[in-house]
């Protein structure tokens, strides 16, 4: 039981690391609308799009048309969370 203990900080880390990676190539393919077609852009888009939809809904004024800083405040959100459960850990 300790040693799952030990690892469980490094395995949570581990997942918001990689969700942080796909919400940065989110707003790499942004630049690049067509690669939202392929399955891979596709896959980003389904994996990202329901966190940033709550982000929308809970701050409307972000949902600007030039500028969508919702993909910024996702990424605020996950530290303040990976943060809050490694104090509770």
């Amino acid at each position: 039981m300790d040693r799952i203990l030990t690892g469980l900080p490094y395995i949570i880390a581990g997942i918001f690391q990689l969700y942080e990676m796909v919400i940065f190539i989110y707003c790499i393919l942004s630049f690049m609308p067509r690669l939202y077609q392929n399955p891979f852009g596709q896959l980003i888009v389904r994996l990202v799009q329901p966190f940033l939809v709550l982000i929308h809904k809970a701050l409307p004024f972000l949902n600007r048309q030039v500028l969508d800083f919702s993909p910024l405040i996702a990424l605020i959100i996950l530290q303040l969370v990976q943060k809050v459960i490694f104090m509770v850990i």
